[in-house]
């Protein structure tokens, strides 16, 4: 999956277009069009460059696109290790930053045994040390899915959805945010726990509007759902109504008309 924070350093370079690294703008480029190799190419150009800063992100790219250019072997995944290694160990700025992410996301992801442990203390060192930074917003819901899923299979699902709830403390953006509630209620659906508990978690996806439109009309329709069944008639109309004025040709527009209209006629 495509990191959305690969636009950030877009941005970085189109802020810097008349610093010595501005063409590593072309690198960046390749990389949110899926031309790995030819990022690489870009990077290595300037892997050496006399430029410190210029140095640093022309490595960070480097070993991001290592992680892209398919297939991935086993060997492109231990010299991106060992990049984002140095970066992450020789600095505080957004390429130290972004190499402690992708550090968590090797050992999530790309290893041949995954290690969530390893990968757990990358991103809460990262959410620690930089907290309000895009590395951090993004490794929070990672994070979550980890403390849920992974970390320490003899809790109970509650218990693992409760520590995965504390992390909402550390949102500090509407897509971190909504990211959270959604990973927690998507949970609480895995385990057939009692789905009440979903809602507001739900209803905070809705509210704060961060979801791309596929996901969000899946929201819409879960949210009338527990509303119907918790009772909540007229809360319930609200998202029927939200979700046919966004997806008029949906083919579960008839059932979910059948259930407006057994709302309405026992409302009030």
């Amino acid at each position: 999956m495509k990191i959305n924070v690969l636009g950030f350093f877009l941005s970085l370079s189109f802020a810097a277009a008349t610093a010595a690294g501005a063409e590593l703008t072309a690198g960046w480029q390749a990389l949110a069009n899926y031309r790995a190799e030819e990022a690489l190419k870009v990077f290595d150009g300037r892997l050496n460059d006399p430029n410190p800063a210029v140095a640093r992100e022309a490595r960070f790219g480097h070993a991001v696109a290592l992680l892209d250019r398919q297939p991935v072997s086993d060997s492109q995944v231990a010299e991106a290790r060992r990049m984002f290694a140095e970066l992450a160990g020789s600095g505080a700025d957004d390429f130290a930053q972004g190499a402690r992410f992708y550090l968590g996301r090797i050992a999530q992801h790309h290893l041949l045994q995954p290690d969530p442990v390893e990968a757990a203390r990358q991103y809460r060192q990262l959410i620690a040390e930089h907290g309000d930074s895009v590395w951090a917003q993004t490794a929070l819901s990672r994070l979550a899915l980890m403390m849920i899923y992974d970390l320490d299979p003899a809790a109970v699902p509650p218990a693992r959805i409760a520590e995965a709830e504390r992390l909402l403390a550390y949102a500090k953006t509407p897509s971190a945010e909504s990211e959270l509630h959604l990973v927690i209620a998507s949970a609480i659906f895995f385990y057939r726990l009692p789905s009440a508990p979903a809602l507001p978690h739900l209803l905070k996806v809705v509210q704060l509007g961060r979801v791309e439109w596929t996901v969000r009309s899946e929201v819409l329709v879960q949210v009338a759902e527990l509303s119907r069944q918790a009772g909540r008639k007229a809360e319930a109309l609200k998202y029927y109504q939200m979700f046919l004025k966004e997806n008029p040709t949906d083919p579960r527009e008839y059932i979910i008309r059948e259930r407006m209209t057994a709302l309405e006629k026992t409302a009030g």
